[in-house]
């Protein structure tokens, strides 16, 4: 199996902007030394969902800092970017990082990012499938010359391009939507999931239905694993695993339930009247997944909190159900650094070893 840190770096009332900043870099230096292989960072704006709106000065400090890690964005939110200027602030992140970056992305859904950048929310889909198309053309070919809606541009010569050929692995973030696993099976994308598809217990389906999909496409597939993304804890007894995020795990549902500057819930794409936005209708009831996320008893794959036993355990069923690539942020909005710290350790000294060698699924 394959395993990865995850974090936006949410900025918990407990804790100074800085003070979860700095302590966000040191988890993802400490995972690096203890063989972690990815770390994955999602950018948010706007609210304590997430601080790392200035992403890209944070994945510098990433690839300075570190020297064996992978580096993956889960995700960059596309349609929120000029799609040349993302082409060469990723293709400058590979080569200052010799090549490890897994480059992330989706189509957003927090209107209030979009209204505070001026960006209609309705266009998010076709600003996605147009900035894949360009970001592609710009690393591959000699000179840009693309005529799109939102980018026309020609004989432009994009520097620099990326050390990994023919570019850095791309991934994009899906939800149980059949058209966004077909968009990504269209450009040989692997799809990340997660979120939702883990709350409803469909990631497995989701992966198996991208993978008929790049059978449709005929593009190979069976060398890639596509990951997903589960919250990690580990703690030396299950009374302080299952006592520690008290309080602590709803930080992220509390955020997006509450109200942004647009009057609507911060987690939503929708305005302060209730409606949904173009193309996000399938996101009628993604609170009330939220809250069964926050309920261990929820359906869908075992929660990786526990002993190191007990995670080694979960893992394998999770496994067994068709996934060999996870990643997680090992603790909770809130909860002291240093535990946060022991959970990375433990998961890298005492769960990895038992999956160095293990038959994939």
């Amino acid at each position: 199996m394959k395993f990865g840190i995850f974090t936006i770096v949410p900025y918990h009332e407990d804790f100074t902007q800085q003070q979860a900043l700095n302590d966000a870099l040191e988890q993802i230096v400490y995972a690096d030394q203890m063989g972690i292989e990815e770390v994955w960072l999602g950018e948010h704006s706007f609210s304590r969902h997430g601080l790392l709106s200035g992403i890209w000065s944070f994945l510098g400090a990433v690839a300075g800092r570190t020297r064996n890690i992978r580096i993956g964005t889960a995700v960059i939110v596309l349609p929120l970017h000029n799609p040349i200027l993302v082409a060469e602030e990723v293709a400058m992140l590979d080569v200052i990082s010799n090549g490890r970056i897994n480059f992330g992305i989706g189509a957003g859904y927090q209107q209030q990012e979009f209204n505070g950048l001026g960006v209609d929310i309705d266009t998010s889909r076709e600003r996605f499938n147009e900035a894949v198309d360009v970001i592609i053309k710009a690393w591959t070919e000699e000179r840009l010359t693309f005529h799109g809606k939102y980018t026309s541009v020609d004989d432009l010569w994009v520097l620099p391009k990326p050390v990994q050929k023919p570019y850095p692995p791309l991934f994009q973030a899906v939800s149980t939507s059949p058209e966004s696993i077909d968009f990504a099976a269209s450009r040989q994308i692997q799809v990340i999931a997660g979120g939702p598809t883990d709350i409803l217990g469909q990631a497995p389906q989701v992966i198996k239905l991208w993978r008929e999909k790049m059978d449709e496409y005929g593009h190979p597939h069976a060398h890639l694993d596509p990951p997903m993304s589960k919250s990690i804890y580990v703690a030396p007894t299950m009374e302080e695993a299952e006592r520690d995020p008290i309080g602590l795990e709803d930080f992220s549902s509390r955020v997006l339930r509450s109200a942004g500057s647009n009057g609507a819930p911060i987690g939503m794409p929708m305005d302060k009247d209730g409606n949904i936005a173009k193309g996000y209708e399938h996101w009628a009831n993604r609170q009330r997944d939220r809250d069964r996320r926050d309920d261990v008893g929820h359906a869908g794959l075992p929660p990786l909190r526990g002993t190191p036993e007990v995670v080694v355990e979960r893992l394998k069923e999770t496994q067994a159900a068709g996934i060999n690539h996870v990643f997680g942020n090992f603790g909770f909005a809130g909860l002291p650094h240093w535990k946060v710290m022991r959970s990375i350790e433990l998961f890298a000294t005492e769960v990895m070893p038992h999956f160095k060698e293990a038959p994939v699924a």
